[in-house]
Parts: C-alpha cells; structure tokens; sequence
C-alpha cells in the first residue's frame, strides 16, 4: 500500500513538471493560457488556452520510452469523453467563450533524464 502512495506521488510530480514544459512551450508558440488543471466532476483538463481565435483544451502526456507506444496513444476513448465532459463544464462556466470555436490537441512528451521532445498534435480527437 505505502509503495502504490509513493509511485503515485512520483507521478502526479512528472505530470505536473511536463504540463509546466507543456505550457512553456505553447507560450513560445503564441499560445495564450487561460486556465491549467481545469477540474470538474467528470475529470480534469491538463491546459485551456487560445490559439488566435481558437478556444483549444490540451491533454499533455509525457512517457520516458516509446517502448510501450507514444504518449499520445494513452489518450483511450474513455479519457476523451471524460475531457470532452470536463470542457463542456468549462463552457458552462466560462461563458464569454460559448461561442468560440473549440479543438481538442494533445501534447505529446518523450523524455530522459536530459532531454525531451514535444509533439503538438492539433485535433487529436473530436
């Protein structure tokens, strides 16, 4: 039991440190931010920003190996639903972007101990 505490803790750390790389990043690349860890009963959206004049919610996922599959191949079916649920509860709550046109991107992130790679795949899903 103390050990599953510990891999969890572990985890929600490398997550938190990838959305920051997550959202470095898309502030690079023009990306406006507007909310981070979004939550809501049906789950939580990692990033929600605008693209120019597109309201854009970003899953972020960040792997140590590709051995396994790519970061963004965790994206199952179920999660998508429980992020396209969660922003429907951001639209419901933030309503000046109500009728903002919205995608759905994934920030893909293979890492090592000194480097890392960044893959934005625009329209990961509907």
């Amino acid at each position: 039991m103390l050990r599953k505490a510990f891999l969890s803790k572990s985890t929600k750390s490398i997550g938190d440190r990838f959305e920051k790389v997550a959202a470095n990043y898309l502030k690079d690349q023009g990306v406006t931010l507007i909310s981070k860890n979004f939550t809501a009963k049906y789950g939580e959206i990692d990033l929600i920003g605008l693209e120019r004049d597109i309201l854009v919610f970003f899953e972020v996922r960040a792997r140590s190996s590709t051995n396994l599959g790519r970061p963004e191949e965790t994206v199952t079916a179920q999660k998508q639903q429980r992020i396209r649920r969660t922003a429907d509860k951001f639209l419901q709550t933030n309503t000046k972007y109500r009728n903002t046109l919205c995608r759905f991107d994934v920030i893909s992130i293979v890492y090592s101990d000194t480097q890392h790679s960044i893959d934005w795949i625009t329209n990961a899903f509907q």
